[in-house]
């Protein structure tokens, strides 16, 4: 009877441990899109919030981690997208096997509603930058900083739009972009940084940022540390937005210089 209490605390441990780890992405999708010409800056943020529930509805309890969703501010420069989003997924082939079904494929047109197709698209794949450990940023590459899995749905996640000072170059930007992130890294994480995914454009940086706790990240940004890490993002960059990601309803409108998160849970 000892053994068999033994076997069944044993499986089910397991079967905890399996389902926590089930719960954390291990995949990314960092998308990029700039309104269609025709929609108004109004039309477009009228259409966004059903394209966010239906991107939920398709991927949660199926593959969805978390969807963290980005409006820039209106006075944006060109270049920068009119919406950005980080959809973590627990897995590639969970996405894959969504993508490729009838619903999947209906999803997927859904963004030719709104978004323009000749332009708006998903960064290139996202580079383990821990494992990897490229000497120089690529443009256009999305990078997992950290590189550890973990659960974006929990904890206090914010966003970040960097963009270029106009006296620097695309290629001095990257090589700066590369030590800032080397240091807000080694600087963050000791201090509760999660998860830290990048994209790094020749003419800006967008970051999403995951924290143990909002206390955590209060006292980080704070500290000499903090305040060093965002001292040195000053030097190179113009910062156009600083969020943090508040939890997203349905029937909620959306509005410019906000990031929302789709899936938010209490720890």
């Amino acid at each position: 009877m000892k053994n068999i209490k033994s076997a069944i605390l044993a499986m089910t441990m397991l079967v905890g441990v399996f389902a926590q780890a089930k719960e954390n992405a291990t995949y990314f999708r960092a998308w990029q899109g700039f309104k269609k010409a025709e929609l108004t800056n109004s039309q477009f943020a009228d259409g966004l919030p059903s394209f966010m529930r239906d991107t939920v509805d398709i991927y949660k309890g199926r593959a969805l981690n978390n969807y963290i969703v980005i409006i820039p501010p209106e006075n944006k420069p060109d270049y920068i997208p009119d919406e950005l989003a980080l959809v973590a997924l627990t897995s590639k082939q969970g996405y894959q096997d969504i993508r490729a079904t009838a619903e999947g494929q209906r999803y997927a047109d859904r963004h030719w509603d709104i978004f323009d197709k000749s332009v708006s698209k998903s960064a290139d794949p996202m580079v383990d930058y821990a494992k990897e450990k490229p000497s120089v940023l690529i443009h256009n590459q999305s990078y997992d900083i950290i590189g550890k899995p973990i659960d974006w749905a929990h904890g206090y996640n914010a966003v970040f739009i960097g963009t270029r000072k106009a006296d620097l170059s695309t290629e001095n930007f990257l090589a700066h972009l590369k030590t800032h992130v080397d240091l807000a890294k080694s600087v963050m994480m000791p201090k509760g940084l999660r998860g830290y995914i990048v994209i790094a454009n020749e003419n800006y940086e967008i970051a999403y940022l995951n924290w143990s706790s909002k206390a955590a990240h209060d006292q980080a940004v704070q500290s000499i540390g903090g305040k060093q890490v965002f001292g040195d993002a000053g030097s190179f960059m113009d910062v156009l937005m600083y969020q943090e990601a508040v939890p997203f309803e349905a029937g909620q409108e959306v509005s410019p210089n906000h990031a929302y998160s789709t899936i938010q849970e209490s720890l």
